[in-house]
């Protein structure tokens, strides 16, 4: 699952800015820059191959801007977010972000030319929020749906969920990291995610 939702990020590349974003329309923003993250990649196979580390540079340029990470960690830990101070906050969102770059970016390298397609697009509720639709069309076997939450800020349209056939990553993660907040503590949680995040080398 890691994989297919990396290989929709390849959507979600919008490149163009903020100011761009705020005025097209969410999913027009990613059609039109989703060609870039392919390019991207595909110009550096050679480089990738010998060096995967690259792909950091690519995703924290391309594709990272894009994600409200702020508040996917406070929807992921739910109650938790109010208990803990603000230097838990900052901990607990920098790592989470980590733990995400990692996994989106490993999962890129493994791109190989995988058709993926907007769908029929909902009308915007109150032009704040929206859930863009995309398939991604498999090598074998039958499409995958992702479903990309976005709301509007300041900043431009942001990702702060993402379904994978109807599987919320955050309901995933808050799951997850409330079992261990409960048993452990939110400092222990923060501990683990850094040594998650460390065991697998530097960037």
């Amino acid at each position: 699952m890691k994989r297919v939702i990396a290989l929709g990020l390849l959507l979600l590349a919008l490149g163009g800015g903020a100011i761009e974003a705020a005025v097209k329309p969410p999913q027009d923003v990613i059609q039109d820059t989703s060609t870039r993250m392919i390019d991207a990649l595909r110009q550096n196979r050679a480089k990738l191959d010998r060096d995967p580390g690259q792909i950091y540079g690519l995703v924290d340029q391309i594709v990272l801007p894009n994600f409200d990470f702020e508040l996917m960690s406070r929807w992921v830990l739910g109650r938790a977010w109010q208990q803990a101070s603000p230097d838990q906050r900052r901990r607990f969102t920098e790592e989470f972000r980590t733990l995400l770059v990692r996994t989106y970016a490993k999962a890129l390298l493994e791109y190989s030319g995988e058709d993926i397609r907007l769908l029929p697009q909902p009308t915007v509720g109150d032009g704040s929020e929206v859930t863009v639709k995309t398939e991604v069309q498999l090598k074998a076997g039958r499409p995958i749906q992702i479903n990309y939450s976005m709301h509007l800020n300041n900043d431009g349209w942001k990702v702060y969920d993402v379904k994978v056939d109807g599987v919320s990553l955050v309901t995933n993660y808050r799951s997850t990291f409330a079992s261990q907040i409960r048993a452990n503590g939110m400092d222990s949680v923060i501990a683990d995610l850094q040594q998650r995040n460390t065991a697998q080398g530097p960037r």
